[in-house]
């Protein structure tokens, strides 16, 4: 099976990744980056989730939702996959630029191929659960289940 691998929001298949530029409304509010959108998600305080939705870059709204000065939502290992699925889908469903290329990967896997990250990307030697590529496949097959 063909493999598509990425890496940040640059290159070909940049456009896959949280950081690209690629803004959507979800609940009413315009969220610049899936970034944004996954990080102001990890909060209930309101004021931290505006810092978060107004951040200048995706790598400021991550350093702001990494940061342990703010308390995260209990429930956050339950939800964070669903929250990630959104922004992903949000985010495809509303640039149809990207939409068309997502859909254009075929049946590939997708895999984020970061060795920082095991869970989200492949990790340092590929056995990471890549669960970011998951979601995007996962993304893909539901917008093309609805282009029909």
């Amino acid at each position: 099976m063909r493999e598509i691998r990425f890496y940040k929001e640059f290159g070909e298949y940049g456009y896959l990744a949280t950081y690209s530029n690629h803004g959507f409304y979800k609940d009413g509010v315009f969220w610049k980056t899936s970034e944004h959108y996954y990080q102001a998600q990890k909060f209930e305080d309101e004021d931290v989730k505006r810092r978060i939705e107004k951040a200048e870059t995706p790598k400021i709204a991550s350093i702001i939702g990494r940061s342990r000065n703010f308390k995260i939502r209990s429930d956050w290992d339950k939800i964070k996959q669903k929250v990630m699925f959104d922004a992903v889908y949000y985010k495809f469903k509303q640039n149809k630029d990207i939409l068309q290329k997502l859909l254009d990967t075929g049946e590939a896997e997708i895999v984020e191929a970061t060795v920082k990250e095991n869970y989200w990307g492949c990790g340092l030697n590929n056995d990471g659960q890549n669960n970011y590529g998951k979601i995007l496949v996962k993304v893909r097959e539901k917008l093309r289940q609805e282009e029909r």
